[in-house]
């Protein structure tokens, strides 16, 4: 447990950690979507370690259906400021990422965290309590990248991803540099490790397969990160050009 932003207040998480590294390390901090535990995030936060980054993946210290966003953002910061306190991390490394919900905290966090250096959405929706997008995004400074789906952009009574709060309108609002990468056929929770969970079966279910989302995801995340905070230009060709059929990406 991770003192939250509240007294009395703790966010459940679990630290990936790098083996070999050199201290001071860049630092992630993860948000799970929407209802859905850390642990169907364990695979992005493994990949993140491997390549060097201190990742903490953090459950929210309210999983009710009216949380207060703000507060879950609030947490983010606090979780950055134990981290910072108990780990060698390098405090101009700093980034945040998320699925869903998660996505869209992770953006609210770095919109009033000026420590927060670089944002990947995945799949990310914006809510109504706050509103992010774009509302928050003449304050943010950040470097963000989404990637996306648009299995779940329409269709039926509540869509998983409607089309005005999207991955889309997150890069729209984005100031440059952004990054946008669409991958087809997905739907919105190929993003969890086990997209077979009960409330996984919620969203309309896409054409591709399953691990395709999580693959292209966890590359993007990485080369990402690397690349707008630590200067990594090997990491260029990754994100030149997407390296798989059925993806398309967007800059500026």
């Amino acid at each position: 447990m991770i003192p939250g932003s509240a007294s009395g207040r703790t966010v459940p998480a679990t630290v990936y950690e790098p083996t070999g590294a050199s201290s001071p390390l860049p630092l992630v901090v993860i948000s799970p979507g929407f209802q859905m535990a850390r642990t169907q995030y364990a695979s992005y936060a493994e990949h993140l370690a491997s390549w060097g980054f201190v990742t903490v993946l953090c459950d929210y210290a309210d999983q009710g259906f009216f949380a207060d966003h703000q507060a879950l953002a609030d947490d983010v910061s606090s979780v950055i400021d134990w981290a910072i306190a108990n780990r060698s991390i390098d405090a101009a490394k700093i980034a945040t990422a998320g699925h869903s919900l998660g996505g869209d905290i992770s953006t609210l966090a770095a919109a009033d965290d000026s420590r927060i250096a670089a944002v990947v959405g995945w799949d990310p929706v914006d809510a109504s309590n706050p509103s992010v997008v774009p509302e928050k995004m003449s304050s943010f400074h950040a470097k963000l990248a989404v990637v996306g789906e648009t299995t779940d952009s329409s269709g039926g009574g509540m869509p998983c991803a409607p089309a005005g709060d999207n991955f889309q309108a997150f890069y729209a609002a984005a100031p440059a540099p952004a990054y946008q990468l669409t991958l087809d056929g997905a739907d919105h929770m190929d993003w969890v490790d086990d997209p077979s969970c009960a409330f996984c079966s919620f969203c309309t279910a896409g054409t591709a397969d399953a691990s395709f989302a999580r693959t292209t995801t966890r590359r993007l995340t990485v080369a990402w990160l690397r690349r707008q905070l630590s200067g990594d230009t090997a990491m260029d060709p990754w994100l030149a050009a997407p390296p798989e059929a059925g993806t398309s990406v967007a800059r500026k």
